[in-house]
């Protein structure tokens, strides 16, 4: 009898070790207080003893950044902080010589929250990407190219910068001459560039406000014809957009069940598009919103955020940064002529850290394909011809 009950024991002891081990290896832990938390769980498993642990992927760009949880240093990105209790958490990534990066992150059961951290240069670096007395600049929607005018006196027009063909250095300028200057179109003079939907027209906005379509082909002008209205060639365009694009992405946000103001927004939604093609923004009752469509949503992502209420468009302008998780925003002193801020800030309000501060001859602001620089239109002296300057984020 004795042996059997030892067997009987020996044998419930193995069983209850092996179950925990699995359980244990599938990231089952015991609910106590979490020092790393920043509050309470806040899943389904709020009150029960044991719960189900999740993850948090941590990249940061640059990368070799140290990562912290609650103040208490973790690991170093890119890497998998494990074995979290469902709960909120205080993120900090931080890396010498760039600014702090903070974020409040939603740990969910058996989930894997990716992170990725932008970070910014404390002393970001100004460099010349032209010489050539520019006047007006304007980003392609594929983020490949810009288009600006130059009034030097050699070839005074149209002239294109490739994003995509350089690393935007210094001593690699790479402009070409689109379209010079002729008796009957003088680009150069334009008050406004803008590009179609579709980066094949590049719609001049002359000084007597009037309109030239420049339609361009294989980095170069094939015609250059006057416009009647410009409210009925936008109307052209959108019409062939909406059917190569706006009708599927209308049906996903359909079946998604977003709300009746951003089903409005989106029929004319052309030009707030993010590089994904999966975010677009709008600007509306003092906010400044963003919507989602990505299928399937990232786990701790909504489809909907408020990234900046209070938002003055006719004192700061939002461009999408090319990681199409964060703006560039472009904030006008009120009180300095001419004299702007430049910040980055994620889609939901988060980590808004300013690039740049000064002088600058536009509004406009774009990133470049990698994310590494943005884009003005400055000149360093007074009095000296404005020119495109790349800002280095890192």
């Amino acid at each position: 009898m004795r042996y059997l009950i030892t067997k009987l024991v020996t044998g419930f002891i193995l069983v209850f070790i092996t179950t925990l081990t699995v359980l244990y290896s599938e990231g089952w832990r015991l609910n106590y207080n979490n020092p790393f938390a920043n509050n309470e769980p806040t899943d389904e498993n709020d009150n029960e003893t044991i719960s189900k642990t999740g993850m948090i992927a941590v990249r940061s760009i640059p990368d070799g950044a140290k990562v912290f949880l609650t103040d208490k240093l973790i690991t170093a990105t890119d890497d998998t902080i494990t074995t979290l209790i469902p709960g909120k958490y205080i993120l900090t990534v931080s890396k010498e010589g760039y600014e702090t990066w903070q974020k409040e992150v939603t740990v969910y059961s058996d989930l894997v929250t990716d992170i990725t951290a932008v970070l910014v240069l404390q002393s970001p670096k100004l460099e010349p990407l032209t010489s050539l007395d520019v006047k007006t600049f304007a980003l392609s929607n594929n983020q490949n190219n810009i288009i600006f005018t130059s009034q030097n006196t050699t070839q005074p027009g149209l002239w294109m910068l490739p994003l995509n063909r350089t690393g935007l250095n210094l001593f690699r300028n790479e402009s070409l001459i689109l379209y010079q200057d002729t008796n009957l179109y003088k680009p150069s003079l334009a008050a406004d560039l803008i590009w179609s939907i579709d980066d094949e027209s590049i719609i001049v906005t002359n000084t007597d406000s009037t309109y030239t379509d420049y339609q361009i082909s294989n980095d170069r002008i094939t015609t250059a014809n006057p416009i009647k209205s410009l409210d009925e060639f936008n109307a052209t365009k959108l019409e062939e957009w909406t059917d190569n694009f706006l009708i599927t992405k209308e049906a996903t946000l359909i079946e998604q069940k977003a709300p009746e103001s951003i089903l409005e927004a989106l029929k004319t939604s052309m030009n707030e598009w993010a590089p994904d093609n999966e975010k677009f923004f709008i600007i509306k009752d003092n906010s400044l919103t963003v919507y989602n469509s990505e299928e399937p949503l990232p786990v701790g992502e909504k489809r909907v955020y408020t990234t900046v209420e209070n938002f003055d468009p006719e004192t700061t302008k939002a461009y999408w940064y090319s990681d199409s998780y964060h703006f560039i925003l472009v904030e006008k002193n009120e009180t300095i002529p001419n004299y702007y801020t430049i910040s980055l800030i994620r889609i939901d309000g988060t980590n808004k850290t300013s690039v740049y501060s000064g002088i600058l001859a536009s509004d406009k602001a774009y990133p470049s394909p990698a994310g590494d620089k943005i884009i003005v239109l400055t000149s360093l002296k007074e009095n000296t011809p404005t020119n495109i300057y790349s800002i280095g984020l890192r």
